[in-house]
Formats: C-alpha cells, sequence, structure tokens
C-alpha cells in the first residue's frame, strides 16, 4: 500500500509540475493550477498506465482526492 501511495503522489506532482512534497493524501482536483478536470484526467492515465488497470468513466468521477484513487487502485490490484 505504501508504495501505491508513493507512486501515485509520484505521478501527481510530475503531472502537475509540483515537488512530491508538495502533494500528499488529501490533496485533491483544484489544489493545483494544472490539476483542473483535463489535469485529472491526465492523472488518471497516467496512473492507469502505471499500474497496469482501467477505471471506468463513472469511477473517473468519484475519485476526488489521491486517497479515492489509492484506494481505487488497491481495488484492482
Amino acid at each position: 500500500m505504501d508504495n501505491v501511495i508513493e507512486k501515485i503522489i509520484e505521478i501527481v506532482a510530475e503531472t502537475c509540475g509540483v515537488e512530491k512534497n508538495e502533494v500528499n493524501g488529501d490533496s485533491s482536483v483544484g489544489d493545483f493550477p494544472a490539476w483542473d478536470s483535463m489535469g485529472h484526467l491526465s492523472i488518471l492515465n497516467n496512473v492507469e498506465e502505471a499500474f497496469n488497470i482501467s477505471f471506468d468513466p463513472e469511477e473517473m468521477m468519484e475519485l476526488e482526492d489521491i486517497n479515492d484513487i489509492v484506494k481505487a487502485v488497491s481495488q484492482k490490484l
């Protein structure tokens, strides 16, 4: 589980162009300028690729913060 959250934090930081130490489990859509609706899709696409999983559109709409994404990824692994 720790490596799942670490990887997701890394993906969010990279996608949003921020430092990893600025991102935590409670970081959510809108916390960073690049984490808008398009940024959210980019983050989720990168997460899907990194973990070799896929989210359906309804799931994507429910994932609002890093903790949500971690839970969803953990359930799929």
